[in-house]
């Protein structure tokens, strides 16, 4: 089997189990009453250890449900793996050359379409930041059917876990990443940027400072799109330097909480108290 088949056999394995825990959990939630589930994780009040000090409530919880020590470590397991994608993507990138060399000596590139080294790829996957916490959401998955059984992890997919939010990110960034939303915003943009003859510079700032504003109107995740992309075009195609590139992108992050709501909150915060303080 090529290297090719089985990185796609494998994203397709991946992929279905996603699609099959989703669908098996909406057919339950379906057929049962919400009144047969127990939600999970417990509410923070039965632990009653409110008098109690940091330290001594962390052992406490962690000797009452020893799920939270798995949890925990599963979480800090997918911090660390976050620092180190760029090395998993040097050692796909290294494997591959190495597999492209070997068959280069047994003369056999482009013969067979197995020019791709699967070992390579699943470590260039291992890499893919944008891929890290769903590969550790199925070890938290696997976790849960460990201490708490297939049902109750089955459940805690059905019942507590909100996907309304971050499907709706997915969505607006793709539709903002379209050609006629972002040729839209590119002409706004080149108006105010063609005041300092569209210069990089004149580019950089603008993007920096009118793009972000646009989180008000069109949601923050939109405006990181729009800016992303522009910035990639009319500044990352300069090649500047390597400090300047991550100054400029710390930079986009920080602007775009600002603009997203007009003030030095980003709006997640923003809207998680807006409730409560009755705005």
């Amino acid at each position: 089997m090529s290297s090719h088949l089985k990185s796609s056999w494998l994203k397709f394995i991946l992929i279905g189990i996603v699609l099959t825990l989703g669908l098996e959990g909406f057919l339950h939630a379906a057929g049962s009453g919400s009144d047969a589930y127990q939600a999970f994780p417990p509410a923070l009040g039965t632990y009653n250890d409110a008098h109690m000090g940091l330290l001594e409530k962390l052992v406490h919880r962690a000797k009452s449900h020893p799920f939270n020590i798995a949890a925990a470590l599963i979480f800090l397991f997918a911090i660390i793996h976050t620092f180190f994608a760029g090395k998993f993507h040097q050692i796909g990138e290294e494997i591959q050359k190495k597999y492209i060399r070997q068959r280069i000596e047994e003369n056999s590139v482009g013969k067979d379409n197995q020019d791709v080294s699967f070992l390579g790829r699943i470590f260039h996957f291992l890499g893919e930041v944008e891929a890290i916490f769903g590969i550790w959401v199925l070890a938290l998955l696997i976790a849960l059917t460990v201490f708490h059984g297939w049902d109750q992890a089955r459940n805690y997919m059905s019942h507590d876990v909100y996907y309304v939010e971050p499907m709706f990110v997915v969505v607006i960034m793709a539709m903002a990443s379209t050609r006629p939303i972002l040729n839209l915003s590119e002409n706004v943009l080149r108006s105010i940027a063609s005041l300092w003859q569209q210069t990089p510079m004149a580019w950089w700032m603008t993007i920096l400072t009118v793009a972000p504003i646009l989180g008000s109107f069109i949601t923050e995740p939109a405006a990181m799109t729009i800016a992303a992309l522009l910035l990639g075009k009319w500044f990352y195609g300069y090649r500047p330097s390597e400090k300047f590139k991550y100054a400029t992108l710390g930079l986009l992050f920080v602007n775009i909480s600002v603009g997203g709501t007009l003030t030095n909150f980003a709006a997640p915060p923003v809207l998680m108290v807006a409730a409560k303080w009755e705005w």
